[in-house]
């Protein structure tokens, strides 16, 4: 195996991790399109897909290292919100805690000199970037619309 028990078990972590942020993205979507907010459902189901491809990304790294894939039980996602802000909040705050759990893995990698992970997260810590900056512009654009959620499907539309 290519990776310590450490930094084995802390990758299997991160996946639940992952497929929780998946499960959560459905929920928030879910919430989207009942709401009638067509716009804002489509870009979470299209999260849930992203944050699926990254549990996948980890699981394919610990077979290609030789260690087993133990996928634990996944967090129920949390499906009922006071509004588009609060779900969206939920969306950001969810993306800077996977940017956290990010770094953690990549100060585990780096303490351990386990360069093959080093080099495998840093696609993470990018992605983590987009995922976090797009989080907040989301967010800002609901704030602004206030009541008036219907201005962010046309904000949408012409993006």
């Amino acid at each position: 195996m290519l990776i310590s028990e450490t930094i084995h078990a802390a990758i299997n972590e991160q996946i639940v991790n992952e497929l929780g942020n998946s499960n959560q993205y459905v929920s928030i979507a879910a919430y989207f399109e009942a709401e009638c907010l067509f716009g804002l459902a489509k870009i979470y189901f299209k999260q849930a897909e992203e944050e699926r491809d990254h549990a996948m990304k980890f699981v394919k790294f610990l077979l290609d290292t030789g260690a087993k894939v133990a996928i634990k039980e996944v967090p129920a996602a949390r499906n009922e919100f006071r509004s588009a802000e609060d779900a969206a909040q939920l969306a950001l705050d969810s993306e800077k805690r996977t940017t956290e759990q990010i770094y953690n893995l990549v100060s585990l990698a780096t303490a351990e000199k386990n360069y093959i992970t080093l080099n495998f997260l840093q696609w993470f810590v990018s992605e983590q970037l987009e995922e976090v900056s797009s989080a907040e512009t989301r967010l800002s654009v609901i704030k602004r619309a206030g009541p008036s959620v219907l201005m962010v499907e046309a904000y949408l539309a012409h993006q």
